[in-house]
Protein backbone atom coordinates (compact mmCIF):
# COMPACT_ATOMS: atom_id res chain seq x y z
CA UNK A 1 0.00 0.00 0.00
CA UNK A 2 3.14 2.30 0.51
CA UNK A 3 3.64 2.53 -3.17
CA UNK A 4 -0.11 4.51 -3.04
CA UNK A 5 1.49 7.08 -0.72
CA UNK A 6 4.43 7.77 -2.97
CA UNK A 7 2.53 7.80 -6.41
CA UNK A 8 -0.15 10.24 -4.89
CA UNK A 9 2.75 12.67 -4.40
CA UNK A 10 3.75 12.41 -7.92
CA UNK A 11 -0.07 12.66 -9.30
CA UNK A 12 -1.58 14.62 -6.96
CA UNK A 13 -0.45 18.24 -7.79
CA UNK A 14 0.01 17.26 -11.12
CA UNK A 15 -2.97 18.82 -12.40
CA UNK A 16 -2.38 22.26 -10.75
CA UNK A 17 1.03 21.96 -11.87
CA UNK A 18 0.37 21.54 -15.41
CA UNK A 19 -1.79 24.04 -15.72
CA UNK A 20 0.58 26.69 -14.42
CA UNK A 21 2.95 25.19 -16.45
CA UNK A 22 1.10 26.04 -19.60
CA UNK A 23 0.40 29.80 -18.27
CA UNK A 24 4.10 29.68 -18.01
CA UNK A 25 4.39 28.73 -21.55
CA UNK A 26 2.16 31.95 -22.18
CA UNK A 27 -1.23 29.99 -22.70
CA UNK A 28 -4.51 30.76 -21.20
CA UNK A 29 -7.67 29.25 -20.01
CA UNK A 30 -8.76 28.10 -23.12
CA UNK A 31 -5.52 25.91 -23.28
CA UNK A 32 -5.50 24.53 -20.34
CA UNK A 33 -9.15 24.01 -20.81
CA UNK A 34 -8.23 21.50 -23.65
CA UNK A 35 -5.51 20.31 -21.77
CA UNK A 36 -7.81 18.75 -18.88
CA UNK A 37 -10.41 18.18 -21.29
CA UNK A 38 -8.32 15.75 -23.00
CA UNK A 39 -6.64 14.13 -19.91
CA UNK A 40 -11.38 13.69 -18.84
CA UNK A 41 -11.65 11.69 -22.43
CA UNK A 42 -8.75 9.56 -21.79
CA UNK A 43 -10.20 8.88 -18.60
CA UNK A 44 -13.30 6.79 -20.56
CA UNK A 45 -11.31 4.15 -22.47
CA UNK A 46 -8.63 3.63 -19.65
CA UNK A 47 -11.27 3.08 -16.85
CA UNK A 48 -12.44 0.35 -19.49
CA UNK A 49 -8.75 -0.81 -20.73
CA UNK A 50 -7.32 -1.52 -17.18
CA UNK A 51 -10.31 -2.70 -15.67
CA UNK A 52 -11.17 -5.68 -18.84
CA UNK A 53 -6.92 -6.14 -17.80
CA UNK A 54 -7.41 -6.75 -14.19
CA UNK A 55 -10.22 -9.56 -15.28
CA UNK A 56 -7.18 -11.13 -17.35
CA UNK A 57 -3.31 -10.38 -16.17
CA UNK A 58 -1.64 -11.03 -13.19
CA UNK A 59 -2.88 -8.05 -10.64
CA UNK A 60 0.94 -6.96 -9.45
CA UNK A 61 2.36 -7.18 -12.87
CA UNK A 62 -0.53 -4.15 -13.92
CA UNK A 63 0.19 -2.00 -11.05
CA UNK A 64 3.71 -2.09 -11.43
CA UNK A 65 3.49 -1.60 -15.25
CA UNK A 66 0.73 1.47 -14.56
CA UNK A 67 3.58 3.14 -11.95
CA UNK A 68 6.27 2.58 -14.35
CA UNK A 69 5.15 4.17 -17.20
CA UNK A 70 3.14 7.09 -15.39
CA UNK A 71 6.89 7.40 -13.81
CA UNK A 72 8.42 7.54 -17.62
CA UNK A 73 5.73 10.22 -18.82
CA UNK A 74 6.40 12.45 -16.05
CA UNK A 75 9.79 12.12 -16.65
CA UNK A 76 9.30 12.98 -20.29
CA UNK A 77 7.08 16.37 -19.18
CA UNK A 78 10.11 17.53 -17.17
CA UNK A 79 11.82 17.79 -20.58
CA UNK A 80 8.60 19.63 -22.77
CA UNK A 81 9.35 22.95 -23.32
CA UNK A 82 5.34 23.36 -25.26
CA UNK A 83 1.80 23.32 -24.48
CA UNK A 84 1.69 20.87 -27.18
CA UNK A 85 3.78 18.39 -25.43
CA UNK A 86 2.87 18.95 -21.80
CA UNK A 87 -0.84 18.41 -22.85
CA UNK A 88 0.21 15.06 -24.76
CA UNK A 89 2.56 13.85 -21.95
CA UNK A 90 -0.53 14.67 -19.45
CA UNK A 91 -3.00 12.45 -21.13
CA UNK A 92 -0.63 10.14 -21.15
CA UNK A 93 0.30 9.85 -17.76
CA UNK A 94 -4.06 10.05 -16.92
CA UNK A 95 -4.08 6.95 -18.77
CA UNK A 96 -0.92 4.42 -17.41
CA UNK A 97 -2.12 6.50 -13.60
CA UNK A 98 -5.54 4.60 -13.24
CA UNK A 99 -4.06 1.34 -14.19
CA UNK A 100 -3.43 0.62 -10.36
CA UNK A 101 -6.85 1.30 -8.64
CA UNK A 102 -8.74 -1.45 -9.66
CA UNK A 103 -5.82 -3.97 -9.03
CA UNK A 104 -5.16 -2.38 -6.12
CA UNK A 105 -8.40 -2.24 -4.40
CA UNK A 106 -8.85 -6.28 -5.94
CA UNK A 107 -5.52 -6.84 -3.47
CA UNK A 108 -6.67 -5.67 -0.75
CA UNK A 109 -9.50 -8.33 -0.99
CA UNK A 110 -7.44 -11.33 -2.07
CA UNK A 111 -4.69 -10.58 0.68
CA UNK A 112 -6.01 -9.76 3.86
CA UNK A 113 -9.50 -11.29 5.86
CA UNK A 114 -12.65 -9.87 5.37
CA UNK A 115 -13.34 -8.89 8.76
CA UNK A 116 -10.16 -6.33 8.07
CA UNK A 117 -11.40 -5.35 4.42
CA UNK A 118 -13.16 -1.87 6.34
CA UNK A 119 -9.67 -1.03 8.01
CA UNK A 120 -7.00 -2.04 4.78
CA UNK A 121 -9.48 -0.34 2.16
CA UNK A 122 -9.26 2.90 5.15
CA UNK A 123 -5.85 2.78 4.87
CA UNK A 124 -4.90 2.56 1.32
CA UNK A 125 -7.60 5.65 0.88
CA UNK A 126 -6.08 7.39 4.06
CA UNK A 127 -2.20 6.34 2.20
CA UNK A 128 -3.18 8.12 -1.29
CA UNK A 129 -4.54 11.19 0.70
CA UNK A 130 -1.75 11.75 2.81
CA UNK A 131 0.50 11.28 -0.44
CA UNK A 132 -1.61 13.66 -2.68
CA UNK A 133 -1.39 16.34 0.40
CA UNK A 134 2.43 15.88 0.70
CA UNK A 135 2.99 16.59 -3.04
CA UNK A 136 0.95 19.34 -3.13
CA UNK A 137 2.97 20.65 0.09
CA UNK A 138 5.86 19.65 -1.68
CA UNK A 139 4.80 21.80 -4.55
CA UNK A 140 3.76 24.74 -2.59
CA UNK A 141 7.31 24.93 -1.06
CA UNK A 142 9.40 24.68 -3.92
CA UNK A 143 7.38 26.69 -6.77
CA UNK A 144 8.98 29.72 -5.71
CA UNK A 145 12.63 28.43 -5.83
CA UNK A 146 12.74 26.06 -8.89
CA UNK A 147 11.20 26.21 -12.34
CA UNK A 148 7.60 23.66 -12.91
CA UNK A 149 9.31 21.23 -14.85
CA UNK A 150 12.18 21.05 -12.50
CA UNK A 151 9.42 20.39 -9.49
CA UNK A 152 8.13 17.65 -12.48
CA UNK A 153 11.59 16.49 -11.68
CA UNK A 154 11.05 15.82 -8.35
CA UNK A 155 8.38 14.48 -8.65
CA UNK A 156 9.42 11.70 -10.98
CA UNK A 157 11.58 10.73 -7.77
CA UNK A 158 8.44 9.91 -5.71
CA UNK A 159 7.11 8.07 -9.06
CA UNK A 160 10.03 6.02 -8.58
CA UNK A 161 9.36 5.51 -5.44
CA UNK A 162 6.23 3.89 -5.97
CA UNK A 163 7.90 1.59 -8.03
CA UNK A 164 10.36 0.49 -6.33
CA UNK A 165 7.82 -0.28 -3.28
CA UNK A 166 5.44 -1.82 -5.48
CA UNK A 167 8.20 -4.41 -6.85
CA UNK A 168 9.31 -4.97 -3.42
CA UNK A 169 6.17 -5.07 -1.04
CA UNK A 170 2.96 -6.05 -3.37
CA UNK A 171 1.92 -9.69 -3.46
CA UNK A 172 0.71 -11.92 -5.97
CA UNK A 173 -2.65 -12.68 -6.31
CA UNK A 174 -3.71 -16.26 -5.89
CA UNK A 175 -7.61 -16.08 -5.35
CA UNK A 176 -8.40 -14.72 -8.83
CA UNK A 177 -11.67 -12.17 -7.86
CA UNK A 178 -13.36 -10.49 -10.45
CA UNK A 179 -14.00 -6.74 -10.25
CA UNK A 180 -17.68 -7.22 -9.48
CA UNK A 181 -16.53 -8.44 -6.12
CA UNK A 182 -15.70 -4.84 -5.58
CA UNK A 183 -19.20 -3.37 -5.93
CA UNK A 184 -20.63 -6.19 -3.36
CA UNK A 185 -18.41 -4.64 -0.35
CA UNK A 186 -19.12 -0.92 0.65
CA UNK A 187 -15.99 0.01 2.08
CA UNK A 188 -14.51 -1.54 -1.36
CA UNK A 189 -16.60 0.39 -3.69
CA UNK A 190 -15.96 3.62 -2.04
CA UNK A 191 -12.27 3.41 -1.83
CA UNK A 192 -12.62 2.71 -5.51
CA UNK A 193 -14.76 5.41 -6.75
CA UNK A 194 -12.36 7.70 -4.83
CA UNK A 195 -9.32 7.21 -6.76
CA UNK A 196 -11.37 6.91 -9.80
CA UNK A 197 -15.23 7.94 -10.04
CA UNK A 198 -15.55 5.66 -13.15
CA UNK A 199 -15.72 1.88 -13.18
CA UNK A 200 -17.15 -0.22 -16.42
CA UNK A 201 -18.57 -3.57 -15.16
CA UNK A 202 -19.56 -3.57 -18.85
CA UNK A 203 -19.94 -1.42 -21.60
CA UNK A 204 -23.25 0.17 -21.91
CA UNK A 205 -25.47 0.29 -25.10
CA UNK A 206 -28.26 2.60 -26.40
CA UNK A 207 -30.77 0.38 -24.66
CA UNK A 208 -29.61 1.24 -21.33
CA UNK A 209 -30.51 4.99 -21.37
CA UNK A 210 -34.40 4.68 -21.88
CA UNK A 211 -34.11 4.96 -18.26
CA UNK A 212 -34.04 9.06 -19.11
CA UNK A 213 -37.03 8.67 -21.40
CA UNK A 214 -39.67 11.55 -20.09
CA UNK A 215 -42.04 9.67 -19.67
CA UNK A 216 -39.85 7.69 -16.53
CA UNK A 217 -38.45 10.66 -15.80
CA UNK A 218 -41.65 12.43 -14.37
CA UNK A 219 -43.17 9.30 -12.45
CA UNK A 220 -42.43 8.81 -9.03
CA UNK A 221 -41.09 6.64 -7.84
CA UNK A 222 -39.55 4.77 -10.76
CA UNK A 223 -37.84 8.04 -11.91
CA UNK A 224 -35.15 7.42 -8.45
CA UNK A 225 -32.73 6.15 -10.45
CA UNK A 226 -32.25 8.51 -13.49
CA UNK A 227 -32.83 11.34 -11.34
CA UNK A 228 -30.37 10.15 -9.16
CA UNK A 229 -27.88 9.92 -11.61
CA UNK A 230 -28.84 13.26 -13.39
CA UNK A 231 -28.01 14.82 -10.25
CA UNK A 232 -24.65 13.75 -10.09
CA UNK A 233 -24.00 14.17 -14.10
CA UNK A 234 -25.24 17.99 -13.17
CA UNK A 235 -22.91 17.89 -10.05
CA UNK A 236 -19.60 16.45 -12.18
CA UNK A 237 -20.74 19.06 -15.34
CA UNK A 238 -20.21 22.28 -12.26
CA UNK A 239 -17.09 20.49 -11.31
CA UNK A 240 -15.01 20.48 -14.45
CA UNK A 241 -16.51 24.09 -15.11
CA UNK A 242 -14.90 25.21 -11.78
CA UNK A 243 -11.99 23.16 -11.31
CA UNK A 244 -10.34 23.06 -14.41
CA UNK A 245 -9.70 26.97 -14.70
CA UNK A 246 -9.77 27.76 -11.03
CA UNK A 247 -6.27 27.91 -10.70
CA UNK A 248 -6.32 30.25 -13.76
CA UNK A 249 -8.78 32.42 -11.92
CA UNK A 250 -6.58 32.78 -9.23
CA UNK A 251 -2.90 33.29 -11.43
CA UNK A 252 -4.50 35.75 -13.67
CA UNK A 253 -6.11 37.85 -11.18
CA UNK A 254 -2.90 38.41 -9.18
CA UNK A 255 -1.94 35.79 -7.06
CA UNK A 256 1.61 34.12 -7.13
CA UNK A 257 2.20 30.72 -7.74
CA UNK A 258 2.53 29.85 -4.08
CA UNK A 259 -0.28 31.18 -2.91
CA UNK A 260 -2.47 29.40 -5.60
CA UNK A 261 -1.23 26.19 -4.28
CA UNK A 262 -1.28 27.03 -1.22
CA UNK A 263 -5.27 27.47 -1.12
CA UNK A 264 -5.41 23.98 -3.02
CA UNK A 265 -3.69 22.63 -0.50
CA UNK A 266 -5.49 24.10 2.33
CA UNK A 267 -8.57 22.63 0.41
CA UNK A 268 -6.85 18.92 0.00
CA UNK A 269 -6.00 19.51 4.06
CA UNK A 270 -9.54 19.94 4.70
CA UNK A 271 -10.88 17.46 2.27
CA UNK A 272 -8.83 14.62 3.98
CA UNK A 273 -9.97 15.58 7.29
CA UNK A 274 -13.52 15.79 6.55
CA UNK A 275 -13.62 12.26 4.54
CA UNK A 276 -12.73 10.67 8.30
CA UNK A 277 -15.90 11.99 9.40
CA UNK A 278 -18.06 12.06 7.08
CA UNK A 279 -19.57 8.56 7.91
CA UNK A 280 -20.26 10.03 11.73
CA UNK A 281 -22.45 12.69 9.79
CA UNK A 282 -23.88 9.79 7.39
CA UNK A 283 -25.15 8.08 10.43
CA UNK A 284 -26.65 10.92 12.04
CA UNK A 285 -28.62 12.28 8.48
CA UNK A 286 -30.62 11.06 5.19
CA UNK A 287 -28.10 10.62 2.56
CA UNK A 288 -30.23 12.72 -0.02
CA UNK A 289 -30.31 15.51 2.23
CA UNK A 290 -26.64 15.61 3.36
CA UNK A 291 -25.69 15.49 -0.47
CA UNK A 292 -28.90 18.88 -0.39
CA UNK A 293 -26.60 20.71 1.95
CA UNK A 294 -23.51 19.76 0.86
CA UNK A 295 -24.30 20.84 -2.19
CA UNK A 296 -25.22 24.39 -1.19
CA UNK A 297 -22.56 24.99 0.33
CA UNK A 298 -20.10 23.95 -2.24
CA UNK A 299 -22.65 26.09 -4.63
CA UNK A 300 -22.89 29.20 -2.35
CA UNK A 301 -18.61 29.18 -2.22
CA UNK A 302 -18.52 29.04 -5.93
CA UNK A 303 -20.56 32.03 -6.46
CA UNK A 304 -18.96 33.91 -3.59
CA UNK A 305 -15.16 33.22 -4.65
CA UNK A 306 -16.74 34.04 -8.24
CA UNK A 307 -17.24 37.52 -7.07
CA UNK A 308 -13.85 37.64 -5.29
CA UNK A 309 -12.89 37.29 -8.85
CA UNK A 310 -13.82 40.84 -9.45
CA UNK A 311 -12.78 42.96 -6.29
CA UNK A 312 -8.72 42.09 -6.11
CA UNK A 313 -8.39 43.08 -2.50
CA UNK A 314 -10.67 40.07 -1.73
CA UNK A 315 -9.51 37.48 -3.71
CA UNK A 316 -6.70 35.90 -1.00
CA UNK A 317 -9.31 36.16 2.07
CA UNK A 318 -12.41 35.27 0.61
CA UNK A 319 -10.68 32.31 -1.42
CA UNK A 320 -8.80 30.69 1.80
CA UNK A 321 -11.86 30.38 3.61
CA UNK A 322 -14.26 29.37 0.70
CA UNK A 323 -12.38 27.02 -1.12
CA UNK A 324 -11.60 24.66 1.61
CA UNK A 325 -15.41 24.80 2.99
CA UNK A 326 -16.43 23.82 -1.38
CA UNK A 327 -13.27 21.29 -2.43
CA UNK A 328 -12.90 19.78 1.53
CA UNK A 329 -16.13 19.70 3.89
CA UNK A 330 -18.74 20.15 1.00
CA UNK A 331 -17.42 17.44 -1.24
CA UNK A 332 -16.59 14.98 1.02
CA UNK A 333 -19.81 14.80 2.67
CA UNK A 334 -21.41 15.04 -0.75
CA UNK A 335 -19.18 11.96 -2.40
CA UNK A 336 -19.80 9.79 0.83
CA UNK A 337 -23.53 10.77 0.74
CA UNK A 338 -23.68 10.00 -3.32
CA UNK A 339 -21.38 7.48 -3.59
CA UNK A 340 -23.86 5.54 -0.49
CA UNK A 341 -26.93 5.85 -2.83
CA UNK A 342 -24.79 4.67 -5.70
CA UNK A 343 -23.87 1.43 -3.64
CA UNK A 344 -27.50 1.16 -2.43
CA UNK A 345 -28.96 1.79 -5.76
CA UNK A 346 -26.22 -1.04 -7.43
CA UNK A 347 -26.48 -3.15 -5.16
CA UNK A 348 -30.36 -3.82 -5.66
CA UNK A 349 -30.19 -3.77 -9.23
CA UNK A 350 -27.85 -4.84 -12.42
CA UNK A 351 -24.51 -3.97 -11.07
CA UNK A 352 -22.66 -4.15 -14.70
CA UNK A 353 -24.99 -2.27 -16.79
CA UNK A 354 -26.09 0.34 -14.00
CA UNK A 355 -22.60 1.37 -13.57
CA UNK A 356 -21.76 1.38 -16.78
CA UNK A 357 -24.49 4.00 -17.47
CA UNK A 358 -23.31 5.76 -14.55
CA UNK A 359 -19.57 5.97 -15.59
CA UNK A 360 -20.44 7.32 -18.60
CA UNK A 361 -22.50 10.18 -17.58
CA UNK A 362 -19.90 11.24 -15.50
CA UNK A 363 -16.98 10.60 -18.31
CA UNK A 364 -19.45 13.15 -20.57
CA UNK A 365 -19.96 15.71 -17.67
CA UNK A 366 -16.23 16.30 -16.91
CA UNK A 367 -15.58 16.48 -20.49
CA UNK A 368 -18.68 19.08 -21.05
CA UNK A 369 -17.39 20.66 -18.26
CA UNK A 370 -13.95 21.40 -18.27
CA UNK A 371 -13.97 22.04 -21.94
CA UNK A 372 -16.91 24.57 -21.54
CA UNK A 373 -14.70 26.38 -19.08
CA UNK A 374 -12.08 27.39 -20.88
CA UNK A 375 -14.44 29.57 -23.54
CA UNK A 376 -16.28 30.24 -20.55
CA UNK A 377 -14.03 32.39 -18.66
CA UNK A 378 -11.99 33.41 -21.46
CA UNK A 379 -14.73 35.27 -22.77
CA UNK A 380 -17.31 36.17 -20.15
CA UNK A 381 -14.56 36.15 -17.46
CA UNK A 382 -14.13 33.84 -14.14
CA UNK A 383 -17.05 35.25 -12.28
CA UNK A 384 -18.81 34.26 -14.58
CA UNK A 385 -17.64 30.53 -15.11
CA UNK A 386 -17.44 30.26 -10.88
CA UNK A 387 -21.38 31.89 -10.81
CA UNK A 388 -22.52 29.64 -13.61
CA UNK A 389 -20.91 26.34 -11.85
CA UNK A 390 -22.49 27.35 -8.36
CA UNK A 391 -25.65 27.85 -10.15
CA UNK A 392 -25.41 24.10 -11.57
CA UNK A 393 -24.95 22.44 -8.02
CA UNK A 394 -27.60 24.27 -6.71
CA UNK A 395 -29.53 22.50 -9.75
CA UNK A 396 -28.08 19.28 -8.85
CA UNK A 397 -29.06 19.82 -4.80
CA UNK A 398 -32.94 20.21 -6.20
CA UNK A 399 -32.55 17.03 -7.95
CA UNK A 400 -31.45 15.54 -4.31
CA UNK A 401 -34.28 17.07 -2.73
CA UNK A 402 -36.99 15.58 -5.30
CA UNK A 403 -36.40 12.57 -5.43
CA UNK A 404 -37.84 9.30 -3.79
CA UNK A 405 -36.71 6.25 -3.32
CA UNK A 406 -38.69 3.32 -5.09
Amino acid sequence: MYSALFFGVASGPLSTLVTLEILSLGGNSIDVAYAITLSNVVLIPASMFWGMMADRFHLRKLIVLGFVASTLSLLAMSFSRTIVTITSLYALFTFFSVSYSTPMNLLVMETSEKAKWAYNFSRLSMLSSIGSLAGFVISTVTVNLLRIFQIFMVLTGFGLLAVTTSLVYTPKSIIGMERMSIVHHRESFMTRLKMLPLIFLHIPSIHHFKMFKISRLTKKPINYLPLLYLAIFVFYVSSGLFNTVYPVGLYQEGLDKSLVLGIITGGMFVQIVSFHLAGKVLEKFDEREMAFRALVLRGTSYVVMGVSTVFPELLLPINVVFYPLAAGLAFSLYYSASNTLIFKAVGERRQGTGLGVYSTLVGIALFLGSLLSGYVSHYLKFATDFALAGVLLFVSAWLFKYIEEG
